[in-house]
């Protein structure tokens, strides 16, 4: 596996050159953290929806009641966080209905259609939409697998609606995204690079001098 695009976004995630043997470290942990998730959500993901929801803890900076009584809930963003592809069908259960949400990745640099936003500090290329549009995300979701591969944590937060300014709301949602990051960089498995140079080629603090 070529470990350059994870390398080039640990390097702005743990603000470190992404020839150091700390990245590289963590590089090489997420692969394996990869196989982990993989192998302890396929047991997650058997089981049926009454059991797997008492297998979910729920860490969120908002009521759970105003997401979970939504009966159109809005727009929700998240990042590949841990095992993603179960999160659709973990804020099911989380809401009123138990129906699957649909998910906007925003970590994802070949999307048709991304913004350059500042993120962990410098410019990344995201796949956001602009923060005065109706489908701009209200919600900030992520799983993760907690230690012992038996039990899930969604990370949950609220963005705040169009009465802020659209640089407020840009500022509330990556903000959401970079603390669940660092909270859990070896779950991260951002599908390419967000960032058109490593870190020590990019921030002002890399420059030689």
């Amino acid at each position: 596996m070529d470990l350059a695009p994870r390398r080039l976004n640990l390097s702005y995630v743990l603000h470190e050159p992404s020839t150091s043997a700390m990245v590289r470290d963590v590089a090489e942990r997420g692969v394996a953290e990869a196989r982990r998730l993989h192998r302890a959500t396929a047991t997650l993901a058997a089981l049926p929806n009454p059991v797997l929801r008492e297998r979910v803890v729920v860490l969120s900076t908002s009521p759970l009641d105003a997401f979970a009584k939504r009966a159109a809930p809005s727009a929700i963003a998240s990042i590949h966080l841990g095992p993603w592809w179960l999160l659709p069908r973990i804020l099911g259960l989380s809401a009123s209905d138990g129906t699957p949400r649909p998910v906007h990745f925003i970590d994802q640099p070949a999307a048709a259609a991304t913004r350059t936003v500042s993120f962990f500090r410098a410019p990344a290329r995201l796949a956001l939409p602009e923060a005065s549009a109706p489908d701009y995300p209200a919600w900030f979701a992520a799983l993760v697998l907690r230690p012992g591969g038996n039990t899930l944590l969604l990370r949950l937060e609220a963005v705040p609606g169009p009465e802020v300014s659209p640089a407020e709301r840009d500022a509330a949602l990556l903000g959401a995204a970079e603390r669940a990051i660092r909270a859990h960089v070896e779950q991260w498995s951002c599908p390419g690079p967000l960032w058109d140079a490593p870190a020590e080629l990019s921030l002002p603090e890399f420059a030689p001098g």
